[in-house]
């Protein structure tokens, strides 16, 4: 269904798509969280059968990147020299690849039909990396939110192009320490609950800032057991090969070298506003129309304005979803742009209408 370029919520899906169940609100999200869902968001109205995910297409495209990494993770602790080099860099690309559904699993975690698979990453993935999804679902969901996207309320967007120290802190140093702070919020998860998410949280409003880390209670009960069945599969898989513990650190910062790189690709990450509308999720975000965007950006993460326009639409649709934005929407085509001109900063921002978003830009 579509009609002309209009910045207001579209209809919802159909009352039995499993999509909506990302509209439902939580007692602990802002009441902008609740306009973030599937089929109420940016623009046009589009053909609701683009919000249904097919989970067969989920299960194949997570277990054949798993099954990658097993096989080069294995190769690795037995390879030396350029065969080592090889089979490391498979390792590192797959785990990333299936790492990357967190954030779909994120968008999805409440979808009947994906409970299942929801629940096959948090024991597989979320294994690997220590991370349950449940704590990625409240900061993104504060991130697509449109009356704080772009804001200092949005946890998500990092001023890593005007900021340098930030910048210097996400790309060198925040690789090496996150499979650490993992490691440390699993064991702290397992004994304490919420305690020191909490004292964060209460340490960053102190300070004006918002992580969007302390988890709505009804997940604290799921992350409080996966996080003791991650400590019970670390400590057998240190008890029974020890030897490989310093080859899986380092598959692990690799991988999150490919997640920090991603992040300045998809937003503009220069400035924040005081308040931002639903067209600034259009005007702020990329489309790389590159295949260089695919290592760095796997499951049609490289789509991200279609994917902000309508966070709802599952990855395996965006495709066809973006070539009918691009058919359709002016707006929508001056946000794709080439892989390098994003790398070196040469994409010129998109004018913001005044009389719709009156709020100034301001630095942070």
């Amino acid at each position: 269904m579509r009609g002309e370029d209009r910045y207001e919520p579209s209809d919802p899906p159909p009352a039995d798509d499993p999509s909506t169940a990302l509209n439902s609100s939580d007692s602990d999200w802002s009441s902008a969280d609740a306009d973030s869902g599937p089929g109420r968001y940016v623009g046009r109205q589009v053909d609701k059968a683009y919000f249904r995910p097919r989970p067969s297409i989920y299960y194949r495209d997570l277990l054949l990147p798993m099954a990658v990494f097993a096989v080069s993770f294995a190769w690795a602790t037995q390879a030396e020299g350029l065969v080592f080099a090889v089979a490391y860099v498979a390792a590192v690309i797959s785990i990333h690849r299936a790492g990357v559904f967190g954030h779909e699993v994120a968008h999805r975690y409440d979808t009947r039909n994906l409970w299942g698979f929801n629940l096959l990453w948090d024991l597989t993935l979320g294994l690997l990396i220590l991370y349950p999804a449940a704590r990625f679902v409240k900061p993104h969901r504060i991130h697509h939110s449109p009356g704080t996207f772009r804001t200092a309320a949005d946890p998500q967007y990092l001023l890593l192009r005007s900021d340098r120290r930030l910048a210097v802190f996400v790309f060198v140093l925040a690789p090496v320490l996150m499979p650490l702070v993992h490691a440390f919020m699993t064991v702290s998860a397992s004994l304490t609950g919420d305690r020191v998410e909490a004292a964060i949280e209460r340490f960053a409003n102190r300070h004006g800032m918002t992580t969007g880390i302390l988890l709505p209670e009804r997940h604290e009960k799921r992350v409080r057991w996966l996080s003791r069945y991650y400590m019970a599969g670390w400590a057998l898989y240190v008890w029974l090969a020890p030897e490989t513990l310093g080859l899986m650190y380092a598959v692990l910062v690799g991988g999150w070298v490919l997640t920090t790189l991603r992040i300045p690709l998809e937003h503009r990450m220069e400035s924040l506003l005081e308040a931002s509308d639903r067209r600034d999720h259009v005007l702020d975000s990329f489309t790389i129309a590159s295949p260089f965007a695919e290592l760095l950006q796997p499951l049609a993460l490289k789509y991200h304005t279609a994917h902000h326009m309508y966070p709802g639409v599952p990855y395996h649709n965006l495709a066809a979803l973006h070539r009918e934005l691009m058919a359709e929407s002016a707006d929508y085509r001056a946000s794709v742009v080439s892989f390098w001109d994003v790398v070196l900063g040469r994409v010129p921002e998109q004018r913001r209408s005044t009389s719709r978003n009156p709020n100034v830009e301001r630095s942070r």
